[in-house]
């Protein structure tokens, strides 16, 4: 046993990785807020489209992002505060404020994206 006093006024040596995910995260947010806002071009709606693999990319990264920057927050809480995210988004996109449609098919795409960026957190996480 070290009888060594501990300072506890030092820098954790992941402050900078936290900090740099938490920014990235915001401006993440803010893209994808710009993003989802613009006009649109008027396509079918589509289940399956390229469109979903922009939300699910788009969820995963706000994701592992929202892990690496609060890496100490429970996980349940990330998942809910990312689902708001992008149920406002689409209710938001419901109005005539933007000029988009909303669609159910991109809140699971979202889910979707949240559920492998929480998967993906862990495991990464379990290995470093």
């Amino acid at each position: 046993m070290s009888t060594e006093p501990k300072n506890t006024q030092a820098r954790r040596p992941d402050a900078g990785l936290r900090w740099a995910g938490r920014v990235l995260f915001v401006t993440t947010s803010a893209l994808v807020l710009d993003l989802a806002f613009q006009p649109g071009l008027a396509m079918r709606p589509d289940i399956l489209g390229f469109d979903k693999l922009e939300h699910i990319a788009a969820f995963f990264t706000l994701t592992v992002l929202m892990r690496i920057g609060w890496p100490g927050r429970a996980h349940v809480l990330q998942t809910v505060l990312l689902m708001g995210f992008g149920l406002f988004i689409e209710l938001v996109q419901a109005t005539d404020m933007v000029g988009r449609t909303a669609s159910w098919a991109d809140v699971v795409a979202d889910m979707i994206g949240i559920l492998i960026g929480m998967s993906f957190s862990l495991f990464v996480g379990k290995r470093l």
